[in-house]
């Protein structure tokens, strides 16, 4: 196993994890609306993607083990997260490549663009022109696309699923860890993908999280350590301008 797919590996079992953390909280909810991560390998991914398609080795890898039903993530930046696995992978481009009524190719859709996830509408793609899993994501309803560089690989796309949703994380039973509090201070290298983490941050439109983006700095974040350093991660790989402040556990708690 090379050194990305050991990655790919470890953030997978993450995920798994997370999805029986989230089912354990409410078992009842959960046992009416499961959601599914199976314990399995797709071996034969080539039924459900064109012949034309030439996906990157790491993404293949992925796609043969991330098999599940009923999973979308509501975390991080997300607000209904859908990752598409083998099986939903054709019928994920209906919409943005392709236009299943009319069944033509959409023309002003980037040919080499494949979506492996979408928020709201909001797409996550691949290039399969690079030969690599950097990730593309563009704001939708604008007319136009308008891509830009969400992450510089697939590990650290899906290990953004894995950030807490809120600004204040449950307080752990240990009182011993360390909190801090994190700000967005600017617009960043890319304000476009501040707006973006905004927008899905506080569950607003496009035009809310711009007005935000003038008021910092803007608390984003309240809550221990962990999830300040995965939030962290996620800011970092969209260069956003930010602050990260140690607080006492009497400051988190007012």
């Amino acid at each position: 196993m090379n050194e990305l797919n050991s990655e790919l590996e470890v953030v997978i079992e993450k995920m798994r994890s997370f999805i029986e953390e989230i089912q354990e909280q409410d078992p009842e909810f959960y046992a009416v609306y499961p959601m599914v991560f199976h314990d399995q390998i797709e071996n034969d991914i080539s039924r459900f993607m064109d012949s034309h398609w030439r996906l990157p080795d790491e993404y293949i890898y992925f796609l043969k083990r991330y098999v599940v039903e009923g999973i979308t993530w509501r975390t991080g930046a997300y607000i209904n997260l859908q990752i598409l696995g083998a099986r939903d992978l054709v019928r994920g481009q209906e919409g943005y490549h392709y236009n299943p009524v009319t069944e033509e190719v959409i023309l002003d859709w980037p040919p080499h663009y494949l979506v492996i996830a979408t928020d709201e509408g909001d797409p996550y793609c691949i290039d399969l022109s690079r030969e690599d899993t950097a990730i593309f994501t563009a704001y939708h309803g604008t007319g136009s696309w308008d891509f830009t560089m969400a992450y510089d690989n697939l590990v650290a796309f899906l290990q953004s699923v894995l950030v807490p949703s809120s600004l204040e994380e449950e307080q752990p039973e240990d009182h011993s860890y360390d909190y801090y509090e994190m700000y967005i201070t600017g617009d960043g290298k890319d304000k476009l993908k501040t707006i973006l983490l905004l927008k899905k941050i506080f569950s607003c439109d496009y035009t809310q999280a711009r007005i935000l983006l003038e008021q910092t700095p803007l608390l984003i974040f309240r809550g221990a350590e962990t999830g300040a350093l995965k939030l962290e991660q996620v800011l970092k790989g969209i260069s956003a301008g930010y602050q990260i402040k140690k607080i006492s556990l009497a400051e988190f708690l007012k």
